[in-house]
């Protein structure tokens, strides 16, 4: 399908999908005549059928259609999306009550009752991170009186619908070589950005202990994104032999560095680079670079003495509890960010072991005319 025929085709849909809300509307108005409902009900209904139709027929090669197969929408759950979108682009407040998210897309109560799973934590929509809940509403658990809005995410990959982007020639453009230590840097940035964006999603602390029922996983799409995005800088990576010398790539090689490893150097990295902070809480580190309950549990083994951040005197914990290292504040070593940077790995090590040597000298020397004899001897 060309970019122009494409760009016809979704408009079509999202046409579709207003015109189904405008008689949605229509049909709800309770001083609307008998005969002129059931003629709106009719409509309705076929348009809904043509809707589920086009969307079957409709060829979607962007990230929306991605997002689509991946999370298996069907006809309901795009119209969902439409309407939040359309919410999005013509009212002051992007949010949109449950009860009337619903009430734009079924008939009777009985359907509404029914499609309230379409907005639960569990449901495809939130779940993939396509629909999300209004911040001031996280703590609603009635999902009739909580807002939703379209996601930045769905958003964006609406607008690369409609410009006509298709994922091959964007992971083509992605794919060239490194030119340099610093473009792998900002592409580690991108990979740790990505995983924080989905440790916000996953845990909100201030609702660590509020019960969540069956197996939601609110950072599954974010974590396929971060997958492929991995993939594509190891590609880069192969494209340019050269780049097995930067600095980053060395220091990661050295260190058989996993990837949440690199992940947590790089947010200490970055955070001092642009706050000037150089200290991080561990527990927030382990957060970044888990995308559930379970991973976190498993990767507080990363901030143990014994893990290899640690070893390698990679970073250092200064922790509140002795031995309880989830409780400190953690910083990296001063070689680590040097060496990242692109300074000699070992000029900062040589010179703290010499400040050792010359302080137990010091120490030794017993006036100052054993420091002249030492001093003439050499």
């Amino acid at each position: 399908m060309k970019t122009s025929r494409r760009t016809t085709a979704l408009r079509k849909l999202l046409a579709l999908c207003d015109d189904l809300q405008r008689l949605r509307t229509r049909i709800n108005d309770p001083e609307l005549r008998r005969d002129t409902r059931s003629r709106l009900k009719r409509q309705a209904r076929t348009k809904t059928q043509k809707l589920a139709a086009d969307l079957a027929a409709y060829r979607f090669r962007g990230p929306l259609g991605d997002a689509i197969r991946e999370a298996k929408l069907d006809s309901t759950h795009f119209l969902l999306l439409a309407i939040l979108l359309q919410r999005h682009l013509r009212a002051d407040s992007p949010a949109l009550e449950g009860r009337a998210l619903l009430a734009n897309v079924f008939e009777g109560s009985f359907d509404v009752l029914a499609g309230i799973d379409l907005l639960h934590e569990n449901g495809v929509l939130r779940a993939s991170g396509l629909i999300e809940l209004e911040e001031d509403d996280e703590f609603t658990d009635d999902v009739l009186d909580a807002r939703f809005r379209i996601s930045e995410e769905a958003l964006i990959a609406f607008q690369d619908e409609v410009s006509g982007l298709v994922v091959e020639d964007q992971s083509r453009a992605a794919d060239r070589s490194y030119e340099s230590n610093r473009d792998f840097l900002i592409d580690l940035r991108i990979l740790h950005n990505l995983c924080k964006h989905r440790a916000d999603r996953v845990f909100q602390i201030d609702r660590w202990d509020r019960i969540r029922l069956g197996d939601s996983d609110p950072g599954r799409q974010l974590t396929r994104r971060i997958e492929r995005h991995w993939q594509r800088m190891q590609r880069r990576l192969h494209e340019n032999a050269e780049s097995a010398n930067f600095p980053a790539v060395r220091f990661c090689r050295e260190h058989n560095l996993e990837r949440e490893e690199i992940v947590i150097v790089v947010h200490l990295l970055f955070k001092e680079l642009y706050e000037g902070n150089a200290y991080a809480d561990a527990a927030e580190l382990i957060r970044i670079v888990s995308p559930n309950e379970r991973e976190l549990l498993r990767n507080r083994s990363l901030m143990l003495e014994t893990g290899r951040l640690r070893r390698h005197e990679i970073l250092a914990i200064e922790s509140m509890i002795e031995g309880r290292e989830l409780t400190g504040e953690v910083h990296l070593a001063d070689w680590v960010v040097n060496y990242l940077f692109g300074a000699s790995p070992n000029d900062e090590r040589i010179r703290a072991d010499e400040r050792l040597d010359w302080h137990l000298y010091l120490k030794k020397i017993e006036d100052t005319k054993s420091f002249y004899r030492d001093l003439e001897a050499n």
